[in-house]
């Protein structure tokens, strides 16, 4: 039993693997709106808010409520133009805000707070769990038309939810009874109605709060914030609009603030203008699924060489794609049965191809290698030992390859000056390889492992100069692990491969004559 465990670990290895990275991929991709595409743009939006101060002498401090984590909104890039001001930030939950300071204003200023806002965030809870508030302590007959509408709303009602909104259906009827009446006979505007609302619903002990924000749409020089109710139920914030008792947040509601409506707050200067302005913006959605995860703090998001130095990106933007090569070199290798000298020398010489372009990384390399061997047959004859002649053969392919970069620099051919880019190491050991092949098994069956050697290289460096695979293991590098996976599946493949299908065909019983 423990040796059939055994047998299949590879397949549960090779799964879990393919699993792993699939999984992570599609919640980058699902849960974190990283682009399949580079060329992939999103929706985000620029908001500025304005605060004009008139100075009246004296110490100033100016306090601006901030946007903290909106539901289905991340705020990034936040900048702060506040010239001669001191500036703090409290990041206090449910209570974020701007604090500048300043000794003396010697003139009128203004203060700006901008952000960039996308959605795709996660809708978290508006506001934390609050306390039950106490009944109002109001003045005759208003505390008598309380307990009536109390009364009558909580008879009419099975829960927070249906009292709340049988009470706004009651505040907002186009006949109200006389108590209600009497309530909206001191209503005079919206602020009014919102306290007229928490009022009511205090009456039943119910908590409320006011909610603060409006829905971004295009280019607006000045915005209404609009104040909705939450009213909270034991379990979460219900939210209604106080005039249409409609229930939820509105679609695309970004929550500024919550509680007091008074957003913005001086001492020691007047509030000459508050004013809030929206732009609407469409930024690469690479960039802006990689600040919301770098905003959010996710750990799937920052599993990617973007975070890296913009030099270190590059490196690993072709290392990653070597796992791809060495896929192509197992497959011909083991699948198709293709020869070639050395294992990863296919791929080093790909990497090449990449600078060099196919055609012409083919030609310097088969005249590389042609005069490689022609001087390593010659060395042959010298009779030296196997250090040494290794060293020989290295000292003149970069004596070669010295030779023609300046020849096709003398001529003006530009071609020669990407020989450099060959790595001489394993061109040396390629024709160290095949001039001991050549010498042991023929000059055909090393002509034709150096052939498959070139072609195992050009196929990969194929699949290595797909764009779109560039960029796949630039942004989710975990599909290596994919790769991997499939590497170990093909490690155990023991069956025919393809070229000895038709090497042995005659062998076939229904192939024979």
């Amino acid at each position: 039993m423990a040796g059939v465990k055994r047998n299949y670990q590879w397949l549960v290895l090779s799964l879990v693997l393919i699993a792993v990275s699939g999984a992570i991929t599609w919640q980058k991709i699902a849960g974190l709106g990283f682009p399949t595409r580079p060329d992939m743009t999103s929706e985000t939006w620029s908001i500025q808010a304005k605060v004009e101060l008139e100075r009246r002498g004296g110490p100033v401090k100016v306090a601006l409520r901030l946007p903290s984590s909106p539901p289905g909104y991340v705020v990034a890039e936040e900048h702060y133009i506040s010239r001669g001001f001191g500036l703090t930030v409290d990041d206090s939950p449910g209570a974020r805000q701007a604090d500048w300071a300043i000794r003396r204003l010697p003139e009128d200023r203004t203060l700006y707070y901008r952000a960039r806002v996308s959605p795709g965030g996660p809708r978290g809870a508006i506001a934390g769990r609050p306390d039950y508030p106490p009944v109002p302590d109001l003045q005759e007959p208003f505390r008598t038309a309380l307990i009536d509408i109390v009364t009558e709303v909580r008879q009419a009602s099975a829960d927070t939810r249906t009292f709340a909104a049988a009470m706004l259906a009651k505040l907002n009827s186009a006949t109200p009874n006389e108590s209600m009446a009497l309530f909206l006979s001191e209503v005079h505007d919206r602020e009014d109605r919102i306290a007229l609302v928490q009022t009511l619903l205090a009456g039943a002990r119910i908590p409320t709060l006011q909610i603060h924000g409006f829905v971004p749409e295009g280019d607006i020089r000045r915005i209404d914030l609009q104040t909705l109710i939450g009213v909270y139920n034991d379990q979460e914030w219900l939210v209604f609009d106080p005039v249409s008792g409609r229930q939820g947040l509105p679609p695309g509601f970004l929550v500024w603030a919550t509680g007091s409506p008074d957003l913005v707050q001086a001492d020691g200067a007047s509030v000459r203008d508050f004013q809030v302005s929206v732009r609407k913006q469409m930024v690469s959605s690479l960039e802006l699924a990689s600040q919301r995860a770098a905003a959010e703090r996710i750990g799937v998001g920052q599993v990617s060489i973007l975070q890296l130095p913009i030099q270190t990106q590059a490196v690993y933007e072709i290392l990653l794609l070597v796992p791809f090569g060495i896929l192509v070199i197992v497959i011909l290798r083991n699948i198709v049965g293709f020869s070639s000298f050395g294992t990863f020398a296919p791929v080093l010489i790909a990497l090449a191809f990449r600078e060099t372009e196919l055609l012409r990384g083919l030609a310097l390399f088969v005249l590389i290698v042609a005069l490689g061997l022609f001087f390593r047959f010659y060395l042959e004859r010298l009779r030296l030992l196997l250090v040494p002649r290794l060293a020989a053969v290295v000292t003149i392919v970069v004596l070669l390859m010295t030779i023609i970069s300046i020849v096709s620099n003398h001529y003006g051919i530009d071609t020669g000056l990407s020989v450099s880019l060959f790595p001489m190491i394993i061109i040396s050991m390629v024709i160290e390889r095949m001039s001991v092949v050549w010498e042991e098994r023929g000059a055909i069956t090393s002509i034709r492992e150096g052939i498959g050697s070139l072609v195992m290289a050009a196929l990969a460096y194929v699949v290595m100069s797909i764009n779109i695979l560039g960029y796949w293991v630039a942004v989710f590098p975990e599909i290596n692990l994919a790769v991997l996976g499939l590497i170990i599946m093909l490690g155990r493949y023991t069956g025919f491969r393809v070229t000895e299908l038709f090497r042995f065909r005659q062998l076939d019983p229904k192939q024979a004559p």
